[in-house]
């Protein structure tokens, strides 16, 4: 289990232990946090048929085998139907999945029934699932996994008990991902080993590039988003600065997806803002473009940046809509643009 889980883990093991563990729980927190491997060793404990003293899995019985390759008969996953246009778990999935609370498990003693992203239910379906709730099947846990938990409704949330998950302290992270990032077979020198402090360095600011959620900071770190960063952000400050086209970068972007150029754009601000008040950075976002970001605090106005940050925040939210590319990221480069220039 990474640290950063331990605690919450031990608390999960504590409650099954003295029988205190609910029915129906509530995973919540942001992306990458680890949700999802603390809801699969959850299940994987309440299967186990040969778990050990201290209530681990034992990792080696039969229904652990089960459990780590995704078939176990007694754990069923309700997501949102892949071929679906709107992304909604409808009611009629939920009903199924609540047909299956009252069947004996064909195993053990326990079944598990998992509703990822929970959210995405929709308003019939949340009905559905609260009229199970309110008397669940004593043989039943049911685990609902979710970043948004403000979205369930109140009632639901008010059935089950809640384990909410927050973005760990970097200490606690930090060991964990260099160690995996040394083991990534780029930048490495002569002899095959990979650079210490490159992967150090690519640790600290993937993880705050994903805003301290380990598992996401892993990824971004391993499938070049460090570099498609690196390089939106070159993309803008030298718009600010005079030195490329804003037209020219907008046409360029058009094989990236929106939400990248736009969390680029909404980040780089963001630092910025940030150094106009705390020259020391610590809190910032890109730690590799502090030098390069720096050079602008002078030529944005504080006023006018929030207001386009709220014009870019306004962007995001809509992002789902059908949106021309060209015509976004144009208004809102050349609007960069002349702001920096109008202070300058």
């Amino acid at each position: 289990m990474p640290p950063w889980l331990e605690s919450t883990w031990q608390r999960l093991m504590n409650a099954h232990r003295q029988a205190r563990l609910g029915q129906a729980l509530i995973l919540s927190g942001p992306l990458g946090i680890g949700k999802r491997l603390l809801a699969d060793h959850l299940a994987q404990l309440l299967l186990c048929t040969a778990a050990k003293v201290d209530e681990r899995p034992c990792g080696t019985c039969a229904d652990c085998t089960l459990s780590a390759a995704g078939h176990h008969p007694d754990r069923f996953v309700l997501a949102p139907d892949a071929e679906g246009a709107s992304g909604e778990i409808r009611a009629e999935q939920v009903r199924q999945l609540c047909t299956r609370e009252v069947l004996t498990p064909m195993r053990g003693s326990t079944k598990v029934l998992v509703v990822v992203p929970a959210d995405a239910m929709n308003l019939f379906a949340s009905n559905s699932l609260l009229k199970t709730l309110e008397e669940p099947a004593d043989s039943t846990v049911w685990m609902l996994i979710t970043e948004r938990p403000q979205r369930l409704s109140q009632t639901i949330r008010s059935r089950c008990q809640q384990i909410s998950l927050t973005a760990p302290q970097a200490e606690q992270v930090l060991p964990w991902l260099k160690a995996r990032l040394a083991q990534v077979p780029t930048k490495a020198n002569a002899k095959g080993d990979v650079d210490a402090s490159w992967s150090s360095e690519r640790a600290e600011q993937s993880l705050a590039l994903a805003q301290g959620a380990p598992f996401r900071a892993l990824s971004l770190a391993e499938n070049g988003a460090l570099e498609l960063r690196q390089g939106l952000l070159d993309a803008i400050i030298g718009v600010a600065r005079g030195e490329l086209d804003p037209l020219a970068v907008a046409n360029d972007w058009q094989r990236l997806e929106p939400s990248a150029a736009l969390a680029a754009m909404i980040d780089g601000l963001t630092d910025l803002l940030r150094l106009s008040v705390d020259a020391t950075g610590t809190r910032m976002i890109n730690l590799g473009a502090r030098r390069s970001i720096a050079t602008l605090v002078e030529r944005i106005e504080p006023a006018a940046g929030h207001r386009l940050l709220q014009m870019l925040l306004q962007a995001r939210a809509s992002i789902d809509a059908p949106v021309n590319k060209q015509i976004l990221f144009e208004a809102l480069l050349v609007r960069w643009a002349r702001l920096a220039k109008a202070r300058a």
